[in-house]
């Protein structure tokens, strides 16, 4: 049985966990294709495991071997809650003319693949599955990049058709970067590209948060095959006839986030 007090604990750890990490920790991953993707590192999540809560535990299963797979599971224990994720790793890379390709063992690959995947159980670059977010995130931030990754970002903002006005992104001050500047576009010529945007929105710290909410409470109600109807009903239960998140505080979002993602935790 889970006390309210650890509850609260509990969910104070985990807001921790979720907040996204210094821009300067994102790493870029090149993908089948010669797409990239916004990554970080597993020691990176390690670390927000220790400053967050150092009392965290970790364990896995045996592994497992599956063709040319290793797989295993990993739970994490906070405070005497564990969430678990699977994970699996190619044991051997190679490429199209043969040559090995992988980087360690299959083993470390794994245990460190693992390690991530049952992070994001607890929130931690859960943001990472938007990545429009991730690479709007730090555009806004793009003074605390070197020249690479900035390339890298420019990049991406036009692999995922991310509208943008460079001049007056160059020129603005942090955390008030323009919403529409990053809305998604269809193909058009470049010069219609940097066009100036119709209207502007800041886009400031708390909305940030709230828009991380809203991207993780799409993913959970994707995942669980809830209706809108379905959530409208849940909400109005919960909140006095609210059937609408654009009325919710940021509290009470994330507690409706908690809602729903609460039959995953397993007491220890």
């Amino acid at each position: 049985m889970i006390t309210p007090e650890i509850r609260n604990e509990l969910r104070r750890i985990q807001s921790e966990l979720k907040k996204p990490f210094p821009a300067s920790l994102h790493e870029f991953r090149e993908l089948p294709g010669g797409k990239k993707w916004v990554f970080l590192k597993w020691q990176t999540i390690r670390e927000r495991l220790d400053e967050v809560t150092p009392e965290w535990i970790s364990d896995y299963s045996e592994i497992q071997y599956l063709g040319n797979d290793a797989i295993c599971r990993c739970g994490i224990t906070i405070l005497g809650v564990r969430k678990e994720a699977i994970a699996s790793v190619p044991i051997s890379i190679t490429s199209s003319g043969g040559k090995e390709m992988s980087r360690g063992s299959a083993a470390d690959r794994l245990a460190a693949e693992a390690l991530k995947n049952t992070a994001e159980a607890w929130g931690v670059g859960r943001y990472l599955d938007d990545q429009v977010f991730t690479i709007r995130y730090l555009w806004e931030r793009m003074s605390e990049l070197d020249d690479g990754a900035c390339g890298e970002v420019r990049r991406l903002s036009e692999q995922y058709k991310i509208q943008v006005k460079t001049a007056q992104l160059r020129n603005a001050p942090p955390g008030s970067i323009p919403v529409d500047t990053f809305a998604r576009s269809p193909k058009k010529s470049p010069s219609d590209i940097f066009e100036p945007p119709k209207k502007s929105v800041i886009l400031t710290p708390s909305s940030l948060d709230r828009n991380l909410l809203n991207a993780e409470i799409e993913s959970v109600l994707k995942r669980k095959n809830i209706s809108i109807e379905q959530a409208k009903n849940v909400l109005s239960e919960l909140f006095n006839g609210v059937r609408s998140r654009q009325r919710l505080s940021d509290k009470q979002l994330s507690e409706f986030l908690e809602y729903l993602k609460s039959p995953k935790e397993t007491a220890v």
